[in-house]
């Protein structure tokens, strides 16, 4: 029982953690992401949980090769390229 309690609380932990992050809440207060968040047809997708449908999302998709915005991106990952992120 104690095992799928915890599995259910490490979703929320990761989450608790990211929104404590400052690198992640520069991502979120980009005027490009509340743009789309703010998309009725992107909410509907992540509502649905749709990940091949968000990906393909014009707006999402532009953002993910925007050269303004994909170092933020790097930011949380600093492991990782640039390239690797777009």
């Amino acid at each position: 029982m104690f095992g799928k309690v915890q599995a259910m609380m490490q979703p929320l932990q990761a989450m608790q953690q990211l929104m404590r992050d400052e690198r992640f809440k520069t991502v979120l207060a980009h005027p490009k992401v509340q743009a789309l968040l703010q998309d009725p047809e992107f909410q509907a997708l992540v509502k649905a949980q749709d990940l091949t449908k968000i990906i393909a999302h014009p707006t999402f998709a532009a953002l993910m090769s925007d050269p303004e915005f994909v170092p933020l991106l790097a930011a949380l990952n600093p492991g990782a390229r640039a390239q690797d992120v777009a």
